[in-house]
């Protein structure tokens, strides 16, 4: 993602806007895990857990496509818990990045006591 400043440019990496995303959805409510509930021990030490459970894509016209996979616990409400993590996601990107054009898809792969 680049912005440009009187002062210059700016770029800022799919990975770093990744790891805003990650620390948002641990701050909210519901989650348990990002990514799927089945992931191996190889996989944790690798950390092919970031990968897999955020995904950001930069689209030609500036766009950028979040696409997050959760782990929520067992008796929350799912509609709720959705779209309280998008709206998060979106404002929480708007307010660090000043990215405009955000889509945030939201995936729960499971549920867990």
């Amino acid at each position: 993602m680049l912005i440009t400043t009187e002062y210059g440019k700016i770029e800022i990496t799919l990975q770093t806007i990744s790891s805003i995303v990650k620390k948002v959805v641990q701050e909210s409510y519901g989650p348990v895990n990002v990514g799927s509930p089945q992931q191996g021990f190889l996989a944790r030490i690798l950390g092919a857990e970031e990968k897999h459970g955020i995904k950001v894509t930069e689209e030609i016209d500036g766009t950028l496509e979040i696409n997050i996979e959760l782990v929520l616990e067992y008796g929350v409400r799912i509609p709720t818990v959705v779209t309280n993590i998008q709206e998060n996601v979106f404002h929480r990107l708007k307010l660090l990045t000043e990215a405009n054009n955000v889509k945030v898809n939201v995936y729960v792969v499971g549920l867990q006591d």
